[in-house]
């Protein structure tokens, strides 16, 4: 996620001071005067999957999301993030315009809600993405392991059994146990 970082606060200071003093008692005015209380750092929001995300075993839902999105050797790359971006990024320059009228200007508040919506498109993402197909083996462990949870062992049975010709339904990609979908988040920092 890109900060933005203010160089040169002192001049940017003084150059926003005289635009507020114009605006007399604005909207624009408190805008800037809170963009002067931060003078060298804006809030950001960061949207995706934090280290606490993790699966029973450990591995971090970062690492599955990342593997889901760019592919791995054995799994096509199935891009909810990227596909989210493409289909909302236009939108959401309008969308932080209208949190901060909503919020009253407060670019925390505003990030905040930013934030939410962001992540609710990601989630409607990664439920609506349909393809590639999972492989015949994950179809297998999502039928006989619902939750997500099983072992190499389970693993290595399932290869042998679909290697012998049993078989299960198509199951939805990217939503098995549910971890990932639930584990898309945000947060809004000043660092």
């Amino acid at each position: 996620m890109a900060k933005s970082i203010i160089q040169g606060s002192d001049r940017l200071r003084q150059t926003l001071a005289g635009y507020g003093k114009a605006t007399q008692g604005g909207i624009l005015k408190r805008l800037l005067n809170t963009l002067l209380r931060r003078t060298v750092r804006l809030p950001s929001v960061e949207i995706g999957f934090f280290p606490d995300a993790t699966y029973p075993d450990g591995t971090y839902v970062a690492q599955v999301a990342f593997w889901d999105e760019y592919g791995t050797q054995h799994a096509p790359p199935r891009p909810f993030m990227r596909a989210t971006i493409a289909a909302h990024q236009t939108e959401w320059g309008k969308l932080m315009g209208a949190a901060l009228k909503h919020s009253g200007y407060d670019l925390d508040k505003a990030l905040d809600i930013v934030g939410r919506m962001i992540s609710d498109q990601v989630r409607e993402q990664i439920v609506s993405t349909d393809g590639p197909a999972n492989s015949p083996v994950t179809n297998l462990l999502k039928q006989r392991f619902p939750t997500g949870e099983y072992g190499a062992g389970d693993y290595w049975q399932a290869l042998k059994d679909v290697a012998a010709g049993e078989t299960a339904p198509d199951g939805k990609v990217l939503v098995w146990s549910g971890r990932l979908l639930n584990s898309v988040s945000y947060e809004v920092s000043d660092d």
